[in-house]
């Protein structure tokens, strides 16, 4: 009998319909579903991972001392996560039972699916043959084809060495760098090799605006529109850095004759865009819908689960040759989406080029598009975000299928007393992908372009100077930092370093996201309106780390290295060698530093609130919470939207919680009672805090309530 996991309840269950699986059976906590040929079950995302330093070595453990850094297991070995012990207890019951010969991974056709897999495999301590269920899709079709060809443990397992290895370079650089600048200066500091990098560009980038100054320039241009123009750039093309010298120019031009000396009408095309890729589809959906990264792919994953959509976390804009055949059964589907515009791509072909398949432009998985499954969404109760971004792929697909927008483009430059006007117009030839999107572009075209001959002249009646002021680069929003993060080659020099980020770019399209709301919940960085900027503290931060443990190149380096491990050209345990010599380099280069900034970030710490009662470290404000921020990370936590308050209407502040810290008892005025709908005031203090992982949640005592 063969046991298949999968990485989600949901797809166990898709699994066990498509292939006749259907006697439901329970584990302790664990469901599973069986026949005779099959078990069917699941994990719930990660359940095991790398241990913790203080499980290999109770020196390195807290307090953090910096004596025993740079730390880095001679095994490695795994934990369950706190929240699935019993889950994995069941799991290695039934992964070792006898009925089992082998198993089946079924987990994301990705390298954190391969590294989920495998952690639970190994924890259990399966030794079993396993398969690998590869597909890009849960629709029935997708996942019979990938029963009925599976491949063999081993086809993915550099991919697994791969993930494997970057879970422990990430482990060695964040924990290490992390508690070396932590007790350096004194603070809780994160320092990570994708988070750090992101928020040194984004550091940039504020420097430079504030730093941008200001610079005045002046354009001319005739009645129909004409701009000065110099071909030998002279000027930058167009524009004068200096008001006398177009006043000059104004001056010699005005009430003269244009002449016509050069005409041309040329066709030209417009290509529609490509498919989405993961990072494609959250940087429109930002700019035209405000998602952040994170809500973009958490809707996606969830139309993913509800068969809708293809697997989401691809970093590929195309599609496979094997899958034509698909694509124009799902394109005739949509016609209950886009019946006209269906009907116009059948009438004229489906456009299948280079620029939708493409072998070799897909990796482990293939662009983000519609299902076969795709009629059921009108009877689906899909959320207002579901059915934006299901929209937004429908559309996407059906014009990636269309044909390019074709116009002419007419070029006419006029000669005055020596000098050059040039005007360019478009006029559309034929609308293509644009005939049902054209409000989604920015179209520059006219009806009709005003026909100029070569000697053809016309008098200047008048001339329009305009004076204008450069302007700095914009913040970055989740859009533009989504793409700043995707090509963040450009942001290399060495050539050879280049290669290894340009495929993948800074972090994966599944971990940007988090990656942006994880540098948002440190400090680092923040969300003003449609932007994001750099905090006080995080521009402090980065000037206090090196260039090479902030820099894209670092990224590069690390990158190279997985590439080769997945490959095959390069040993995990060579790369973990390197990694480690790299971080001994930056501690012993840094170490016994006194930073100038040191004083800086000291003073930009939020108010200190009072001592923690767990630790005695100091307590502060945080966006949602007020928490220790000692070093050690104790862990103690007061959550503003704590049930204790919100039951009572009442909002936890820095006053209250001062009090609370420094008082043995503290009296609260205009607590709600949801019995009597009235008002009372009752002296609280702090009681217990419990929690898992050392995460607590205090308990409130309220003592002498007095209604009002």
């Amino acid at each position: 009998m063969k046991l298949i996991l999968a990485e989600k309840p949901s797809v166990a269950r898709d699994i066990s319909r498509v292939i006749g699986v259907s006697e439901k059976c329970r584990l302790n906590d664990l469901i599973y579903f069986k026949n005779s040929q099959y078990i069917v079950t699941s994990a719930r995302g990660h359940l095991a991972g790398l241990s913790e330093p203080d499980e290999y070595n109770p020196a390195w453990g807290k307090p953090w001392r910096l004596e025993v850094l740079p730390i880095c297991p001679l095994n490695w070995t795994l934990k369950a996560n706190s929240d699935c012990i019993g889950l994995l207890h069941s799991l290695r019951e039934l992964m070792n039972s006898r009925e089992v010969d082998s198993i089946i991974c079924a987990t994301d056709a990705e390298r954190e699916g391969e590294v989920i897999f495998r952690y639970i495999y190994d924890y259990v301590g399966c030794r079993k043959p396993y398969e690998r269920l590869w597909v890009s899709s849960l629709t029935d079709e997708s996942i019979r084809n990938g029963m009925n060809n599976l491949l063999s443990g081993q086809e993915k397992y550099k991919l697994y060495e791969a993930g494997y290895a970057r879970n422990r370079i990430d482990w060695l650089w964040g924990l290490n760098l992390s508690r070396f600048y932590s007790i350096l200066y004194n603070q809780t500091l994160s320092v990570g090799r994708v988070q750090t990098p992101t928020v040194y560009m984004i550091v940039q980038r504020d420097r430079e605006i504030a730093g941008f100054v200001k610079k005045p320039y002046f354009t001319l241009m005739l009645e129909n529109g004409a701009a000065y123009y110099t071909k030998d750039g002279e000027n930058n093309g167009n524009t004068f850095a200096e008001k006398e010298n177009v006043e000059r120019v104004k001056a010699v031009c005005l009430n003269k004759n244009a002449v016509v000396t050069f005409s041309e009408t040329k066709e030209k095309s417009q290509n529609r865009p490509l498919l989405y890729s993961l990072t494609s589809l959250q940087k429109e959906a930002n700019e035209k819908h405000g998602f952040s990264a994170a809500r973009t792919l958490v809707t996606a994953q969830d139309l993913y689960e509800k068969k809708l959509l293809t697997y989401p976390r691809t970093d590929s804009n195309h599609i496979t040759e094997d899958m034509q055949n698909s694509v124009t059964q799902i394109a005739e589907l949509l016609a209950f989406h886009s019946g006209e515009q269906v009907g116009k791509l059948f009438r004229q072909g489906l456009n299948l080029d280079k620029r939708v398949v493409n072998n070799d432009k897909v990796s482990d998985h293939h662009a983000i598009i519609p299902t076969e499954e795709i009629t059921k969404m009108s009877s689906m109760n899909l959320t207002p975000d579901e059915k934006i971004i299901t929209d937004m792929v429908i559309r996407r697909f059906l014009t990636a299928l269309d044909r390019p927008y074709i116009y002419n483009e007419s070029e006419s430059i006029f000669e005055v007393e020596g000098h050059y006007f040039r005007l360019l117009e478009k006029t559309p030839v034929s609308l293509g992908f644009k005939q049902y999107h054209r409000e989604d572009e920015d179209d520059e075209s006219v009806e009709d372009a005003q026909v100029y001959n070569v000697g053809d002249s016309y008098f200047i009646h008048d001339i329009i100077l305009e004076e204008k002021e450069t302007v700095p680069l914009k913040p970055f929003t989740e859009s533009s930092l989504l793409s700043a993060m995707e090509n963040i080659d450009r942001r290399i020099e060495d050539k050879d370093k280049k290669q290894y980020v340009k495929k993948r770019g800074l972090g994966t399209p599944a971990t940007r996201a988090a990656i942006i709301e994880r540098v948002i919940k440190m400090g680092y960085i923040k969300r003003e309106k449609k932007n994001i900027v750099s905090t006080d503290t995080g521009r402090i931060f980065i000037d206090l780390l090196p260039e090479e443990v902030k820099s894209a190149e670092l990224t590069a380096d690390m990158e190279e290295i997985l590439a080769g491990i997945e490959s095959g050209a390069v040993l995990p345990g060579s790369a973990l060698v390197t990694i480690m010599e790299l971080i001994t380099r930056v501690i012993h280069s840094e170490s016994g530093k006194v930073h100038e900034k040191f004083s800086a970030l000291q003073q930009n710490q939020a108010e200190v609130l009072g001592l923690c009662p767990k630790c005695g470290g100091n307590v502060t404000e945080r966006q949602k919470s007020f928490s220790c921020h000692n070093s050690n990370d104790c862990g103690f936590i007061m959550w503003k939207e704590d049930d204790f308050w919100l039951k009572r209407k009442k909002k936890l502040t820095a006053k209250i919680v001062k009090d609370l810290l420094l008082k043995d008892k503290v009296l609260v005025k205009g607590l709600f009672s949801e019995k009597t709908g009235n008002t009372y005031d009752a002296f609280i203090s702090l009681g217990e805090w419990t929690g898992k992982d050392e995460k607590v949640r205090v308990a409130y005592i309220m003592m002498f309530p007095e209604r009002k």
